[in-house]
């Protein structure tokens, strides 16, 4: 049986590059600690209570239609109940496959890259 021909590095065919190094990995550490210290707000290396609730204050509040510091289900679920409402487009209190497919997440946009 023949033996296949053994293929040549980009270093030993003529006219081409010198191969490029090996990529760094990304230390997996990095992006725990980014999340980190976006919760650490006074940057002391400690993320309070506080630090970690602040944030979603606005939301909750948002979401507290009545302002009684309470969540019932109707309120946490108004996103839901809205966007059920926007795509029964006949009003029957039921989506067909083409109403319910208005309900499809939008794509997230990549972020633009900082790159150069």
């Amino acid at each position: 049986m023949p033996v296949a021909p053994q293929p040549r590095l980009a270093a030993q065919l003529p006219g081409q590059l010198s191969p490029i190094a090996a990529v760094p990995s990304a230390d997996p550490k990095a992006k725990e600690e980014k999340r980190f210290d976006r919760s650490d707000k006074n940057e002391d290396g400690r993320i309070t209570l506080a630090e970690l609730v602040e944030p979603r204050r606005k939301a909750f509040a948002k979401l507290d239609s009545n302002g009684d510091g309470r969540l019932s289900f109707e309120e946490w679920s108004v996103k839901s109940i809205d966007k059920f409402k926007g795509a029964d487009a006949d009003g029957n209190q039921a989506l067909t496959r083409v109403e319910f497919a208005t309900t499809a997440p939008k794509p997230r946009k990549k972020a633009a890259c900082a790159c150069a």
